[in-house]
């Protein structure tokens, strides 16, 4: 499924009709609207060329079966998930060949342009911020998993699925792959998809997808967040090498510093540095028996950082003041981008 990306600065005037839903909370916008909005999804409206709206268009540009499932899935699950750190759905669009989801507009980006893109070199994740973007999208998944009825398997947990809004907070997105899980399910097994270097070794084998494959792929984010590395990288000859194979031997000696990204200087707390690594290892490990459900991963976050819920926030906040996309390879060549584009009603 391939998506278009487009913004809008207009700043004008108008009010738009909406249709909303009895059951769900989202809004049904006209093509015109949103083609007004985006000026026709014109090649200047880009990210990154433009300046910055309040809401972000997904445009999808070709049309199948399998398309349709995932605008269809995504659609649904995001009318039905509601939580602070899962990108909140504005409304949608589907007509003709035209296939439109609306939702806020995250001025930070993705987290993958701030670990490997073209933020890097800002330099905006301090310690105090990759902890609460640890935590948040911790507690999205736990929220997909524990709350939600029925539970929601992500599937395709990443960097670049780990929107930021203004303040840092992380909003985990992109439900395109999602599987509904019916009570008393344990698994299901099914085809194949996600994102190389992030895949649980039981669902890239056997497509047995479980929550314990969010929770692998969640601690594959956790060390990319520590230390800025790839979760797949390149080595000479043409070997691949993951995330977790390259940290192992640092854990196995205590060197722990080795594993943080050298771009913060040595600027973070040690014993918190440790209690992160040991988390994601656990996420990791090849047994799915032993991985901890993502409730629990929120506990042991929380417990390790040395905080309760209320001072989250307080990590949050320390971090205002404090003050090239990667190239994952996508199971399926599945690739997406947002576009943003000012509506005023």
């Amino acid at each position: 499924m391939i998506w278009g990306c487009f913004c809008c600065t207009s700043n004008e005037q108008r009010t738009i009709s909406v249709n909303k839903s009895t059951d769900y909370p989202w809004e049904i916008y006209s093509l015109k609207e949103l083609l007004h909005a985006t000026n026709n999804f014109h090649e200047d409206k880009k990210i990154g060329e433009g300046g910055f709206g309040s809401i972000a268009v997904k445009r999808l540009k070709s049309i199948s079966g399998k398309a349709e499932m995932e605008f269809a899935m995504e659609v649904e699950i995001l009318g039905r998930a509601r939580h602070k750190n899962l990108l909140s759905l504005r409304g949608f669009y589907a007509g003709g060949d035209e296939r439109l989801i609306v939702y806020d507009y995250m001025p930070n980006h993705s987290l993958i342009s701030h670990l490997h893109g073209q933020l890097a070199s800002d330099l905006f994740l301090d310690w105090p911020r990759r902890i609460s973007i640890a935590i948040g999208s911790a507690e999205g998944l736990a929220y997909l998993h524990h709350e939600a009825n029925p539970h929601i398997i992500h599937r395709d947990i990443k960097a670049s699925n780990v929107l930021l809004d203004s303040e840092f907070q992380a909003k985990v997105a992109d439900f395109g792959f999602a599987k509904l899980i019916p009570e008393g399910v344990s698994h299901l097994t099914t085809k194949v998809k996600g994102t190389l270097g992030y895949l649980a070794p039981e669902y890239a084998m056997w497509g047995k997808v479980s929550e314990s494959c969010d929770v692998y792929s969640f601690g594959i984010l956790l060390l990319e967040i520590i230390s800025a590395k790839k979760p797949l990288e390149k080595l000479p000859g043409g070997v691949k090498r993951g995330i977790v194979q390259w940290a192992t031997p640092f854990v196995e000696e205590g060197n722990f510093d080795k594993i943080a990204d050298p771009r913060l200087m040595g600027r973070f707390d040690r014993t918190q540095l440790m209690s992160l690594v040991t988390i994601a290892m656990r996420c990791t490990d090849g047994n799915q028996e032993n991985r901890p459900s993502m409730m629990e991963v929120v506990e042991l976050l929380k417990g390790g950082m040395g905080m309760g819920k209320e001072e989250v926030i307080l990590v949050k906040d320390m971090a205002e003041e404090d003050d090239n996309d990667g190239d994952d390879t996508d199971y399926e060549g599945f690739g997406a981008s947002l576009s943003a584009a000012r509506m005023t009603r």
